[in-house]
């Protein structure tokens, strides 16, 4: 069995600026509870927006994500800067020539990490994406995990759904082809499930702040209180289980 804590969105900010908690403070409680499980996990995927919208912020981050208490693989997202997190992260994975995606083994998993953050900021994947997703679907051995920054599925939340995720169709087919056995994601700051090209998908809440969720799109969607989460992946030959964690009163 493969046991991953998945956190997500905690959007650190050099100046500790955040609508309703510290993030940083956030993720240090949930690296805590992480430590004091009764099975520690074998890795933690942190699926994107580290900083917000920083370069500078990645000064201040990175001594956070060095004191996970188990192997952490970060990814980028939308609020991240490509440029300064390749800089940054330099070492921490092998990241693909022209995008941020990469692979890690996680105990019996192959973690597959892809980059979805087009060069305009916008979610989905280019030909040289896919063609790299391609390649790696095509050599693995091992089950695989399937992490992204965006959801590449529909989630009935117009903000989450317009203009879209660019090429959504076109990784479906590869999926399709097997390997792939999870499909997790952040992005929404909200926790949401779906079948999606036959494999359990899902995103999880955020380290940082909520977002309100409109399903008409007649609300705009804005910052929310909501309590911080992660989630735990618990993924075995027998199938996927998914719990979420909310982090102990007095974490925010």
């Amino acid at each position: 069995m493969a046991l991953i804590a998945q956190l997500t969105d905690p959007h650190l900010r050099d100046d500790g600026a955040d609508p309703f908690h510290d993030p940083a403070q956030a993720l240090r409680h949930a690296f805590a509870q992480i430590a004091a499980m009764d099975i520690t996990p074998d890795a933690i995927v942190l699926t994107g927006d580290i900083i917000d919208r920083s370069a500078t912020g990645y000064a201040h981050a990175l001594p956070l994500l060095r004191q996970a208490p188990v192997p952490l693989w970060p990814m980028p997202g939308n609020h991240d800067d490509p440029a300064g997190f390749r800089i940054a992260l330099e070492g921490w994975a092998d990241f693909a020539p022209d995008h941020l995606s990469y692979t890690a083994p996680i105990a019996d998993l192959q973690l597959v990490a892809l980059d979805s953050t087009l060069p305009d900021c916008g979610a989905g994947l280019d030909r040289a994406r896919l063609d790299w997703l391609a390649g790696v679907l095509g050599k693995s051995q091992k089950p695989i995990l399937l992490a992204l920054h965006h959801p590449p599925f529909t989630t009935g939340a117009p903000h989450l759904d317009k203009p879209g995720f660019q090429n959504a169709d076109a990784l479906l087919h590869l999926i399709e082809r097997g390997g792939v056995r999870r499909i997790i994601a952040g992005h929404s700051h909200r926790s949401m499930q779906t079948i999606w090209a036959g494999c359990l998908s899902s995103t999880a809440p955020a380290i940082g702040h909520g977002l309100s969720l409109s399903l008409s799109g007649a609300q705009r969607h804005k910052p929310a209180r909501m309590a911080p989460a992660f989630e735990l992946h618990a993924m075995s030959p027998k199938g996927c289980v998914s719990h979420q964690i909310d982090l102990e009163q007095g974490s925010d």
